[in-house]
């Protein structure tokens, strides 16, 4: 299944789970073979045991759920998420990707994945605040400037020490029209021959970077 067919079911699971968080994950996929019936054809076709869908369908809802099937998240979709400069560029056509091919990505940017406009973004690395936006628009990215580590910076132009690093990221914001506060929180992987290769939620969520 390609990415674009994969994110597709993802929003649309996502948007399901908003509107409506006790539907079965079953009425969930009569949903997306009615929404989106390319896709989900090509999943169902890639995936063809109606258990494995619906575990699927589980995991895109709702991020890591323990057995009893209760989040330990209070946040059970992504407001926000890290990506490299190909994945911006899927989303803008018109931004100017880098030429240079890697497999992950040097320019780090934030995503805003949700329904609403997020507010007074603080973006942390390994501890340091290093970025800060009063919002950021639906569908809109702001750079993260992970440059300004000093150590991350320095381990980059080294050539000794771990090919492969992970650092804490963090981004703290406020949505429901500054009512509530939310956060994105976990590990990203630095390859210091090919860039940001990798975010992984300390809620189970997890992507390549690109």
């Amino acid at each position: 299944m390609s990415r674009q067919h994969k994110v597709e079911l993802e929003r649309i699971v996502q948007t399901l789970e908003r509107d409506d968080p006790k539907r079965s994950a079953a009425a969930v996929e009569r949903e997306l073979a009615s929404r989106s019936p390319v896709a989900y054809g090509t999943w169902a076709e890639e995936t063809p045991k109606f258990r494995s869908r619906l575990r699927a369908i589980q995991r895109w809802r709702s991020g890591s759920r323990g057995r009893g099937g209760q989040s330990t998240h209070g946040q059970l979709f992504p407001y926000v998420w890290p990506v490299g400069e190909r994945q911006r560029k899927e989303v803008e056509p018109e931004f100017g990707a880098s030429p240079v091919l890697a497999t992950g990505s040097w320019r780090l940017f934030l995503y805003n994945c949700s329904p609403e406009v997020v507010r007074d973004v603080r973006m942390l690395l390994d501890g340091a605040e290093i970025d800060y936006a009063p919002s950021v628009l639906v569908g809109r990215f702001v750079e993260v400037h992970w440059q300004k580590v000093e150590a991350i910076r320095a381990q980059c132009l080294s050539q000794d020490g771990d090919r492969l690093s992970r650092h804490r990221f963090q981004a703290e914001f406020v949505i429901a029209r500054g009512t509530k506060q939310a956060r994105v929180d976990g590990s990203l992987t630095l390859d210091t021959n090919q860039g940001w290769v990798h975010f992984g939620s300390r809620d189970g969520r997890q992507r390549e970077i690109e």
